[in-house]
């Protein structure tokens, strides 16, 4: 009878082991992905409702439907007040709607490390504290199965928040069209 006890016991601390692990996943980090913004956009977003964050800044023309892409730069230019600091924005669409937000930005002293950058950038995102970013070959990423939050400093200063489900089912299309 004790061995019965005894027995199962292994299992069941492994199962439980996996169990806690499973819901470090889904940590305060790991909130929505509508609830995460950069700059006023949240994943999810249809194209209009960008228009509305950034109003006359911003023209953004993306057709409804498939897999669109909007690329805006200020190389060599200024961004408007709304942008200030922004380099490049580049907005993916998955059927009129935001599935990937990628924003360079202009380097800046106050950030001369991938650690500054992303202290920084939880800061501005209002993460907690005990943010625990995943450092993998000069990226810090927080993955939290629904989306991906990456952020490197490469050559400027790069985030990228993405749908990781919307950008499976783009990327699927994409090789049945090829």
């Amino acid at each position: 009878m004790i061995k019965l006890l005894v027995k199962p016991s292994f299992p069941f601390f492994l199962i439980l082991f996996f169990v806690i692990c499973a819901m470090g996943q889904d940590s305060p980090s790991c909130a929505p992905a509508e609830s995460v913004r950069l700059h006023g956009l949240s994943l999810g977003m249809s194209p209009a409702e960008v228009r509305g964050v950034f109003g006359k800044d911003l023209k953004i023309k993306v057709k409804s439907g498939g897999d669109r892409s909007f690329f805006q730069n200020y190389i060599g230019k200024d961004a408007p007040a709304k942008l200030a600091g922004i380099r490049a924005l580049y907005l993916r669409f998955l059927d009129g709607r935001l599935y990937q937000i990628e924003i360079f930005y202009e380097e800046r002293a106050a950030v001369p490390t991938l650690e500054a950058f992303i202290d920084s950038l939880s800061a501005q995102l209002k993460f907690p504290p005990n943010l625990n970013w995943q450092f993998v070959k000069n990226k810090a990423l927080i993955d939290c199965a629904a989306f991906t939050l990456i952020a490197d400093k490469t050559l400027n200063p790069r985030v990228e928040l993405t749908d990781t489900a919307k950008l499976s089912e783009a990327e699927a299309r994409r090789k049945k069209n090829d």
